[in-house]
Parts: C-alpha cells; structure tokens; sequence
C-alpha cells in the first residue's frame, strides 16, 4: 500500500499545540511588559536625592560610644560625598560616605567619647552629584 501524496502532507503537517500557543502568548507578555518599563523609565524623569538618616544602634566602645546609623536614599539618583553630622551636647562626631546609591542604603557609624549614652541629633551637611 502506498501513501498518496496529500495523505503524507496531511501526516505530517501538525497544528500549534497548546503548550506552544502558551509559551507564545507567556513571551508576548514578557516583552510588552519590558517595552512598557524601558519606555516608562526614558520618559519619565528621576527624583534627586532624598536623604534620611535612621539611628540603628548605639554601643559602648573602649573611647566612649558608637553609634551605627543608616542613610536611605528614597530618590532616584545617587549622591556622592556625603556628609553627615551628628550632635550631642558640646560634643559633635561626623562621617563621610563616598556613595549612596539611588533608592538604596549605606551603614556609617559616629563615635562619641561622653560617659553618657548618646542620643545624638542627626543631619546631612551636604552632598554633591557623582
């Protein structure tokens, strides 16, 4: 017995399966959602930096106390050199970091040589562009 011709192309010929029509559909959604974002960020423009600093612990040290704090940036660029301040009473303890990235955090710690635990007030001097 032989195939026909038509019979063989029929044979062979096979339709999209489901799980490939899924796959297709999962990409095609992965891709507009990528276009989406990429277009979103080009066409919006970027927060500058919006610093905060949050008191994470304070612990005693051979010299007096240390005080670790964390710096949040809730803007979209980075800021570089960053100065910050902390006071208590007199006594005044100051840090610099190099980077703060956008809508990241960076740990610092100030060191103050009271007796006293220190609850000190916290400010950023200043900051500049990377």
């Amino acid at each position: 017995m032989t195939m026909t011709r038509r019979s063989k192309e029929q044979k062979y010929k096979k339709s999209v399966s489901r799980l490939q029509a899924c796959c297709a559909v999962a990409g095609l959604v992965v891709l507009l959602g990528a276009v989406a974002v990429l277009a979103s960020a080009a066409f919006s423009k970027p927060s500058p930096p919006d610093l905060t600093i949050t008191r994470d612990d304070i612990r005693p040290s051979a010299g007096g106390w240390v005080v670790d704090i964390v710096v949040a940036n809730h803007g979209d660029l980075a800021a570089a050199a960053v100065d910050i301040e902390g006071r208590f009473g007199d006594e005044r303890s100051g840090v610099s970091l190099d980077y703060v990235p956008g809508r990241g955090k960076k740990k610092a710690s100030l060191v103050f040589s009271g007796a006293q635990k220190p609850e000190p007030r916290l400010r950023v001097l200043g900051w500049s562009e990377p």
